[in-house]
């Protein structure tokens, strides 16, 4: 995958000589006859043979026996319907940068804890997305749901005080990647994690007899962690919001995981396409092994079997299951029933008109001569009195003074202000 910049006729034709030198010959070149006629030079000079289709009525599959699609044009979104179309085909993909790249949005990380967060860190180093800070994450980063650092779980965040109902909040608005896992592999993940003297909960687990008494306990104990399926659950609801990309542990782990180096090959391509990212799946895969990382890598797929026996099994059966098939996992599974279908289900990232996105929103009145308000998902600190009473003044007031990723950091701004001017008036 490769991406140019439309207007640059230089950045096409170094993306076409980069796939030539791949071995490349033939293209199916996608778009509208006004967007397609600048390449057909490119292509031409490259050496390339190639048909040509409009994005409003090609079918995938006239992509199969061409070497290269080429798509053409601004519009993000017709850019990632394109893309989309290729997430199961073997073909290189050279795509204009548009809103919808990498580079012009951030991409926000959930996971459930033990489930593979280290690797997918490392899959976005390895595709060139640095980690920016969840109080203000920039384009082209990764980041988190502020105040949770990974494992942000979806119940919880919801429910917080801070939480904007609104939901304009950045990570409403942006791609995000969920990971999960299969909960027993999981919970054997915990068992060996949380035992250890340096973990808060080792108090707890070491008070059993042995490993088997201590799954038991993970699996169904309620007094202090929860049973699996309540630990499992808090994550579950980010399954269902439409910008956010459910990843499995079992897809990504590849062979050297138990896992199959075709579906990590597979899971890091429709991945690259949904989030517009340059690079080789292939490769990604093979470097994405890091045994150096602090929890990379403990265990493989289905490593639950070595522990668990019957009566674990049981006790699993005592709870509802709705937390294992919401996953698409079964008592007897390894991997994601669900695995195909979410790998190509479409994202689908909100959009919110301006005028209702910077519409001005008072959350807090009268807090120490400031009011504190909402705009765009940012919450600022307005002096009382001053009247904010469109989205173009709030979108300028927005550009001229500091916002906060939540309430309490706007009211914890107003108090360091004012404990500053206490302090240069001798109070």
């Amino acid at each position: 995958m490769e991406f140019y910049e439309p207007a640059a006729r230089a950045s096409v034709e170094k993306a076409l000589t980069a796939a030539r030198a791949r071995g490349a010959r033939t293209a199916v070149v996608l778009g509208t006859p006004d967007r397609v006629e600048p390449m057909r030079d490119c292509l031409q000079g490259s050496g390339f043979s190639w048909i040509e289709r409009d994005i409003e009525s090609f079918l995938a599959s006239e992509f199969t026996g061409h070497d290269v699609v080429v798509v053409t044009g601004e519009s993000g979104a017709d850019v990632s319907r394109l893309l989309h179309a290729c997430i199961r085909l073997d073909v290189s993909v050279i795509a204009p940068i548009t809103d919808h790249h990498s580079s012009r949005r951030t991409v926000f990380l959930m996971a459930i804890p033990k489930a593979g967060t280290h690797m997918v860190i490392r899959l976005f180093e390895l595709m060139g997305l640095p980690r920016s800070s969840a109080r203000a994450p920039r384009p082209g980063t990764w980041s988190t749901p502020v105040g949770y650092e990974y494992h942000a779980p979806c119940r919880e965040f919801l429910a917080n005080d801070a939480f904007d109902p609104v939901g304009r909040q950045l990570l409403f608005r942006s791609p995000a990647v969920f990971v999960y896992r299969n909960p027993l592999d999981i919970v054997v993940s915990e068992m060996n994690w949380f035992s250890r003297a340096d973990q808060a909960f080792s108090g707890y687990l070491n008070s059993c007899a042995d490993d088997a008494e201590r799954l038991s306990r993970l699996l169904v104990d309620e007094t202090v962690m929860g049973n699996l399926r309540d630990r499992i659950n808090r994550f579950t609801g980010w399954m269902s919001f439409g910008n956010v990309i459910p990843v499995s542990y079992e897809e990504l782990v590849g062979g050297r995981g138990g896992g199959s180096d075709a579906q990590q090959c597979d899971s890091m391509w429709a991945l690259q396409l949904k989030l517009h990212i340059d690079g080789d799946p292939e490769d990604f895969g093979r470097r994405i092994y890091d045994p150096s990382g602090p929890t990379f890598w403990e265990g493989r797929i289905g490593r639950y079997a070595d522990y668990m026996g019957e009566e674990h099994l049981a006790l699993l059966g005592t709870l509802p299951q709705d937390f294992m098939g919401v996953l698409g996992y079964a008592r007897d599974s390894f991997v994601s029933s669900r695995v195909r279908e979410l790998l190509e289900r479409p994202l689908v990232i909100k959009q919110i008109p301006p005028d209702f996105l910077y519409m001005p929103r008072l959350v807090q009145e009268g807090f120490l001569g400031w009011n504190i308000v909402e705009m765009a998902g940012q919450y600022y600190a307005v002096e009382q009195g001053r009247e904010i009473a469109s989205a173009a003044e709030a979108l300028q007031f927005s550009l001229d003074h500091e916002g906060f990723p939540t309430a309490w950091d706007a009211v914890s701004a107003v108090l360091v202000r004012a404990s500053r001017q206490d302090a240069r008036n001798g109070s």
